[in-house]
């Protein structure tokens, strides 16, 4: 019986290691920068950038600096090509300038872009526009966007107008078929579609109700019975609302840039009811991305300061990487001047954060490359 015993211990310790166990776990494993690519006009003056996107082995950057959006190739991280809009460049204000939100239609050689007054429409093949859909005559930017494929919709954010409004086109015309007014709003940020309940959600900078941020959302289906309508809302405390991505189960990040002043946060939320399943010490940030393969968040924070609290100046940019199981902040990662962009091409596990010139390590303007882990 001993003997017996004895076998079935080492056995389970055998087991154990094998799994990891005993001495040899390890904790969990930060990115590391691979490379940095030089941008042509990034340098001076600072590269002015936006929204970037991954699709199918090519990363995607509004760049302003050059009026184009940058083409990647992800497998050799070398830039092939940048694409004429024509658009406005970087102009007196961020809200006069493009290119700005990308969004990419899955599967397809179609990415949408907005610039002031209007949304570009790029066929990456040609890397040429071939469409431009008028939106607005106000001399403001069209921003963020994001894609419904299931009614075939994109939904663009006017944030600079009064009233601001979003905007949604159809990409079987590609033609803007109903717009929704935000009465009230101070701005609008990103926007995320979610499948689960066939709905729009996106960050509103302020309402009488919650002056520093809500989540709102929007029935597709209000969409594209040519009503749309905000559904509900969430309030979201001193956040400041900018970036939103979907995250596993039930979980949306919004990734917040509060005022001087108030502590910087990043919260999770229950993308039903609301409610906050997370709230991270970590902020500053623009542009949030989720890699489901190795199940983490990415956030380039600009503003973030090492004091917690947000201030006007000594920003210390750094990239908050967020479990998407445990929602707890793994690591801080030093990031380039000015990053508040971020893409992921998952299939090859990298990063892509955009910066400008100043900060040690990254002297020039580009892009930088991460990994996942």
């Amino acid at each position: 019986m001993e003997k017996r015993v004895m076998i079935l211990m080492l056995l389970a310790a055998a087991a154990l290691t094998a799994c990891g166990g005993g001495d040899n776990v390890s904790g969990p494993t930060p990115p590391t920068l691979l490379t940095n690519i030089a941008v042509p006009n990034a340098s001076s003056p600072p590269f002015s950038f936006d929204i970037g996107y991954v699709e199918a082995g090519k990363y995607y950057l509004t760049d302003r600096n050059n009026k184009a959006v940058d083409v990647v190739d992800t497998q050799s991280n070398t830039l092939l090509a940048q694409i004429p809009g024509p658009f406005i460049g970087a102009g007196a204000t961020t809200n006069e300038s493009g290119p700005d939100g990308i969004v990419g239609i899955t599967g397809t050689n179609t990415i949408y872009v907005g610039d002031v007054d209007s949304v570009k429409v790029i066929d990456t093949v040609a890397k040429k526009t071939v469409n431009t859909i008028a939106i607005s005559n106000s001399g403001s930017r069209v921003d963020e966007g994001c894609y419904d494929p299931d009614d075939h919709l994109v939904m663009y954010a006017s944030p600079g107008d009064s009233p601001p409004f979003v905007t949604f086109i159809s990409t079987l015309t590609q033609t803007a078929v109903v717009k929704l007014p935000f009465n009230g709003s101070s701005g609008l940020e990103a926007c995320t579609y979610d499948h689960a309940s066939k709905s729009f959600l996106i960050n509103n900078d302020g309402t009488a109700a919650n002056p520093d941020g809500e989540l709102d959302v929007i029935t597709a289906s209000s969409a594209v019975a040519g009503t749309p309508s905000v559904s509900k809302s969430f309030p979201l405390g001193k956040c400041g609302p900018a970036g939103i991505v979907l995250g596993p189960n039930n979980d949306v990040l919004v990734g917040c840039d509060p005022p001087a002043g108030d502590p910087l946060i990043t919260l999770i939320l229950d993308r039903t009811t609301g409610a906050i399943q997370a709230s991270l010490p970590f902020g500053g940030v623009d542009q949030v991305n989720y890699d489901p393969v190795s199940n983490r968040y990415f956030l380039p924070a600009r503003h973030y300061v090492t004091t917690g609290i947000a201030a006007a100046s000594g920003f210390s940019p750094q990239m908050g990487v967020v479990d998407g199981a445990s929602r707890q902040l793994l690591f801080k990662i030093p990031v380039g001047t000015g990053a508040h962009s971020v893409a992921i091409d998952s299939s090859l596990g990298q990063v892509y954060v955009p910066f400008q010139p100043g900060a040690s390590g990254f002297p020039n303007g580009g892009i930088s490359v991460f990994s996942t882990h």
